[in-house]
């Protein structure tokens, strides 16, 4: 039984290593999308973003048989509370990150995903009472130092890259605290912040967007 659990859990960790990687080649290509959507407004593009998730979401969980999950998740008020927490912390995470991509403030961008992981170490011992190893605290304390040295670099506060990596950080850690699957939990998300981008996607012109959203 022990030979068939630690086989389980190397290959759940390898799939888990794979998916990483994945998703973060597709965001470190993401910049170079959003910089050719300049013209149109952060805001135009986060509703886009909201309906086409609630749209591929909602078929790949039909597609799956998995709907049954979010009825679930609708009758626990506490997992519904902390859901849309979350969708209120990735929403400005989005919103900040695509109207920075538009404002040519890449490198902050960039620099707000790197200073992410010290922010998640943080949460994890705060919050979540993990501790580090000897060497995992020497990895920690590079990572710190070269942090201070790009902060450096920028000059004055780094307001978009601390915004990214809070708001990143804060939304791993509520989600972490919902027993419910990612697809679902975003399925839910996506729904709850859907509402108030209907306006702006019913002032979608395909291919010309009005000319209230388009940066002058």
């Amino acid at each position: 039984m022990t030979g068939t659990t630690s086989a389980q859990d190397a290959r759940e960790a390898r799939a888990g290593l794979a998916f990483a990687l994945s998703a973060y080649v597709l965001w470190g290509f993401l910049p170079i999308y959003y910089k050719v959507l300049t013209g149109v407004s952060a805001d135009q593009i986060v509703a886009q973003r909201i309906i086409w998730s609630v749209i591929s979401v909602g078929v790949f969980l039909w597609l799956a048989g998995r709907w049954s999950e979010i009825a679930a998740i609708l009758r626990v008020p506490g997992h519904l509370m902390r859901l849309a927490l979350s969708a209120a912390v990735i929403s400005v995470n989005w919103l900040v990150f695509i109207w920075a991509i538009g404002e040519g403030r890449v490198l902050e961008v960039s620099f707000g995903y790197f200073i992410n992981p010290l922010v998640n170490v943080a949460i994890g011992m705060a919050l979540l009472s993990e501790r580090l190893t000897r060497w995992q605290a020497a990895a920690v304390a590079v990572a710190v130092i070269g942090i201070a040295v790009q902060a450096f670099e920028l000059g004055g506060i780094p307001w978009v890259s601390l915004t990214l990596a809070f708001s990143f950080g804060t939304y791993a850690y509520v989600r972490k605290t919902v027993p419910v699957g990612a697809s679902p939990g975003l399925m839910i998300e996506v729904l709850l912040l859907s509402p108030s981008h209907w306006r702006i996607w019913s002032t979608f012109r395909w291919g010309q967007p009005s000319s209230s959203h388009i940066r002058r």
